[in-house]
Order: C-alpha cells, then structure tokens, then sequence
C-alpha cells in the first residue's frame, strides 16, 4: 500500500494546508482553514500525518510538515501541488506560438499551408485537452 493510499481527502487537505503556510499550525487553525467540521476532525487527520511520518509536533502542540513527499500525477511548484497534466496543456500551448507564426509567414508568403494547418490543429486539441483534464484533476483535489 503506497503512501497516497494512507491518506484519506481530509488528511491530504490538511497535508497541502501545512505545506502552503510554512510554520507550525493548531488543530484549529487546521480546522477553520480547511472547513472542517470541529478540532478533533483536524487532530486526528494531524495525528495520522505524525504516524505516517509526514509531520511533527512540538511542546505547545502545533503541527508541522516534516517532508515535502511527491504524489503520482502531479509536481510540486513552490508550496503548490500542480496536476502534471496541467504542465503539458501549458507546454503545447507554448509550441503553438511558433506554430501559429509559421502559419502566418507561409499565409503572407502565398506558400501551402496544408501540413503546418494539420500540425496546429493537433497542438490545439492537445494542448486544449491536457488543460482540461488538469484543470479537472486540480478542482478535485481543492474538493
């Protein structure tokens, strides 16, 4: 059973909230910046982090992020975990700069533009559809 398996929604959100503020954090301030329910919802989900090796406690019982850990799918970016999908759409979109002025210059110059067009049209739709599904990918894991 692999790390991302352990972790339930409640404790990956408490896990990413560590991460994002950088200094030890309460139950309740777990508890308020995550919307959870009470204290002990954001104590247990701290406590599984602990028992998992992800976090420490300190002597006045605030929470910290031991280890920044990778998850399948996605890369971190500073303190934000970003769908990898997402760095492919932005990818493709950048190949479609060059594209789309290739395009522009053969148009000006009257030359054929039949295989540059099927190019294109390929960099859109992939790029289209990688931002999609990141985009998708990333508004599951803020719900």
């Amino acid at each position: 059973m692999t790390l991302e398996d352990e972790l339930s929604a409640v404790t990956f959100k408490i896990y990413l909230y560590l991460v994002r503020v950088g200094e030890p954090a309460g139950p309740r301030d777990v508890m308020h910046a995550v919307d959870l329910s009470s204290p002990a919802v954001a104590h247990r989900g701290l406590q599984k982090l602990v028992d998992l090796g992800l976090a420490d406690k300190d002597a006045f019982g605030r929470y910290s992020v031991k280890e920044k850990i990778g998850f399948k799918g996605y890369v971190w970016l500073g303190k934000s975990l970003v769908p990898r999908f997402i760095l492919y759409g932005v990818f493709f979109a950048g190949l479609l700069i060059p594209e789309v002025g290739v395009l522009y210059i053969r148009w000006i110059a009257q030359e054929p533009l039949e295989p540059y067009v099927l190019l294109t049209v390929i960099t859109i739709f992939s790029a289209s559809s990688f931002l999609v599904e990141g985009l998708r990918l990333r508004k599951k894991m803020k719900n």
